[in-house]
């Protein structure tokens, strides 16, 4: 829940809060768009990962565009 980018030292990144319960061995996988794309693709680095954020500096790095991402668990 609560997933957002943050951009610190000039790199994107998502990052979202996870339930206090959740169950151990419980992976995520990160998709990101650009505005008015209609797919969604995989950030292959960030698929089946366990920790609660991804890099998607390189993705992201045109300044004047907007960007999507998810993650889901």
């Amino acid at each position: 829940k609560r997933a957002a980018f943050s951009s610190i030292n000039f790199e994107n990144i998502l990052t979202w809060e996870t339930e206090a319960d959740i169950p151990p061995g419980t992976v995520f996988d990160v998709q990101y768009k650009q505005y008015g794309e209609k797919s969604w693709l995989n950030k292959r680095e960030c698929q089946s990962i366990t920790k609660p954020f991804c890099n998607l500096t390189c993705e992201t790095e045109n300044i004047t565009e907007h960007y999507y991402a998810r993650v889901r668990a």
